[in-house]
């Protein structure tokens, strides 16, 4: 199992979207994906079409309870685990909600806190063969909590000048987050709203790669268009989803490639896998879930 967060402090850079389509790619490559919306925006859920879950057959509003925070701060620490994950567009969602904010100020003051996100995945590792993490767009506990439990991060990227400015603190902060996971890596540097047509975009890509290429891979750049993802977005549906014949389908699978072979993985998955079957999704179009997972045999 593959653990992947995409950390960036700053908003706005194409974070959550990448999460969803990359991770919608992997899971038609064949590979079995779970995402965790760590952020309390939520906007990883919401652009995923998940409104509402479903207990008992009865569709009901997302609550705390259907996303990290049993696995963070739940009443009994001995029995820390993920929730039931939604189903949806082929993938797992542990979905994020606002009040996973409440998690910044206690989590200080957990025995270990910092990682217990990481130790509640493990049980997971015979199940998914990647696990997504979206984290805020912040330099506090949540995001804290989610690149420690990453084994890769990748750090999505604008092609701009206040990309290349974000990305010097991202690798100072990523020398943080190592004194407490000294085995993290950089997968990627995820390049977003390219625009071609412009000296500025260009001349951004071109700095890029000469002041940070040394750090790790550097994707090929995903198009800045500015109609098709809010559309996506509002339809609840992953960008190769919802424009399957647009040229962005083919731009988010080159750079799913690239990251696969950053990480010394085929190009898809060597044989057809199932993802358990939690309770389905009920929001636009899916939704669902809201139970403990079953434990399972930790694996280290």
């Amino acid at each position: 199992m593959n653990v992947i967060t995409f950390f960036n402090h700053a908003g706005g850079v194409g974070k959550s979207s990448s999460v969803r389509d990359v991770g919608f790619t992997l899971s038609t490559l064949g590979f079995r994906v779970l995402l965790i919306d760590a952020d309390p925006q939520a906007n990883l859920t919401d652009w995923l079409g998940v409104r509402t879950t479903d207990r008992d057959g009865q569709p009901r509003d997302i609550e705390l309870e259907d996303t990290l925070y049993p696995a963070v701060l739940g009443d009994d620490d001995s029995e820390l685990a993920l929730p039931q994950p939604v189903r949806v567009h082929g993938m797992d969602l542990i979905p994020g909600h606002l009040d996973v904010a409440t998690i910044e100020p206690l989590l200080p003051g957990q025995l270990m806190g910092v990682l217990r996100l990481k130790d509640a995945l493990k049980p997971l590792a015979d199940r998914y063969d990647f696990v997504l993490i979206d984290p805020p767009p912040s330099l506090g506990q949540l995001s804290a909590l989610a690149v420690i439990a990453a084994d890769y991060v990748v750090v999505p990227v604008p092609a701009s000048g206040k990309g290349l400015k974000g990305l010097q603190t991202v690798n100072v902060m990523l020398s943080r987050f190592r004194k407490a996971n000294p085995s993290l890596k950089l997968a990627m540097i995820l390049v977003t709203q390219y625009n071609d047509t412009t000296n500025h975009s260009r001349e951004s890509l071109a700095q890029l790669h000469a002041q940070f290429g040394r750090l790790g891979p550097v994707s090929t750049p995903l198009t800045y268009r500015p109609a098709l993802y809010p559309d996506s977005q509002l339809h609840g549906s992953p960008l190769p989803e919802f424009a399957r014949r647009n040229p962005v389908t083919a731009e988010i699978l080159t750079v799913t490639q690239q990251l696969l072979t950053a990480l010394g993985l085929p190009l898809e998955a060597p044989s057809p896998q199932k993802a358990p079957a939690p309770q389905k999704a009920g929001a636009r179009k899916a939704n669902g879930a809201g139970r403990a997972m079953p434990k399972a045999a930790k694996h280290d």
